[in-house]
């Protein structure tokens, strides 16, 4: 029996193949695509992303990708809102919203809800920012500690982005941003959850052969193009996993080789914590890999859900 509400989530670590089989299921349900991906909303990012390509948008239509300008900072709360926003269109047209992707903080805003906060405040931002600088992120991930705990025991070491928006909402409430989340989330978003596994071996084979075909379609080129444009130093797709190495290697501080070295093992290190993340994730139905040749069968198990 199809169930009540049809709208699909794909989930699953980088590599996974969920877009392989999302562009299976599309002829089959009529299905369009809406992205879950915080690096994928950048224009110029298409390769080392693995955005849809033209082809990929032949075959269904996809939203909130490649559409935003990559200065531009992006968050869970406006992605939450626009996917809202892409699967009520969607709808009304009488297709199926499918969402694809791997942030694990992205699908859960929009599918579980997530406190948006107040807004933005640059001054403190940009005096957090300047700490960071002169004291290390350590120093401000002691004062979130004091402040707020829960919120800092969320937050990956390394992640600058999340300790400067928990410590602004802070000065500008006077309050733990974990207290607020929990009292001011929104709406969730019911959709049915698929997701996809490999064995960590398998997934890391699978990133390596990713990363040598993004190279023979021109991944260097593009991160040529970026080091020569105008972005600010601290513009998101400077930091972006993949072209970081590679701006790294074409400013002199490594060798190709050893950006390409550097770029997958932090893409399998990123697949390890999307896993973690993954498995906290409640109804989810999991389909175990270990050959793209099953993808069809997925696509398959999936379809026949929705189906008459």
């Amino acid at each position: 029996m199809a169930p009540d509400v049809r709208r699909i989530v794909i989930l699953g670590p980088t590599a996974a193949g969920k877009s392989e089989i999302a562009l299976q299921l599309a002829p089959r349900l009529g299905v369009e695509i809406v992205g879950a991906d915080s690096r994928q909303v950048y224009r110029g990012l298409e390769i080392g992303t693995a955005a849809p390509s033209p082809r990929d948008r032949a075959i269904a239509p996809h939203h909130l990708a490649s559409f935003l300008d990559p200065s531009e900072v992006y968050s869970a709360g406006r992605y939450a809102r626009e996917a809202r926003a892409a699967i009520r269109e969607i709808e009304t047209r009488g297709r199926v919203a499918l969402i694809v992707g791997g942030s694990g903080l992205y699908l859960r805003a929009l599918l579980d809800g997530l406190f948006e906060g107040p807004e933005r405040d640059e001054v403190i931002r940009s005096a957090l920012q300047t700490r960071i600088e002169k004291e290390g992120l350590e120093s401000l991930r002691q004062e979130l500690g004091r402040a707020d705990p829960t919120a800092l025991a969320m937050i990956l070491p390394g992640d600058s982005v999340r300790v400067i928006r928990a410590l602004e909402v802070h000065a500008l409430t006077g309050r733990p941003i974990s207290e607020l989340r929990r009292e001011r989330r929104r709406e969730p978003v019911a959709a049915t959850r698929f997701g996809i596994r490999w064995p960590r071996k398998l997934l890391a084979n699978r990133i390596e052969a990713r990363i040598r075909d993004q190279l023979a379609d021109g991944f260097l080129d593009q991160a040529r193009a970026l080091a020569e444009s105008r972005l600010p130093e601290r513009a998101p797709a400077r930091h972006t996993l993949g072209y970081r190495e590679l701006l790294a290697h074409l400013g002199g501080a490594m060798s190709l080789e050893a950006a390409v070295s550097l770029i997958a093992l932090r893409t399998r290190q990123l697949a390890k914590r999307q896993e973690t993340w993954f498995r906290k994730v409640e109804l989810v139905e999991w389909f175990d890999l270990e050959s793209p040749d099953q993808f069809p069968a997925v696509a398959n198990a999936i379809a026949s859900r929705f189906e008459p």
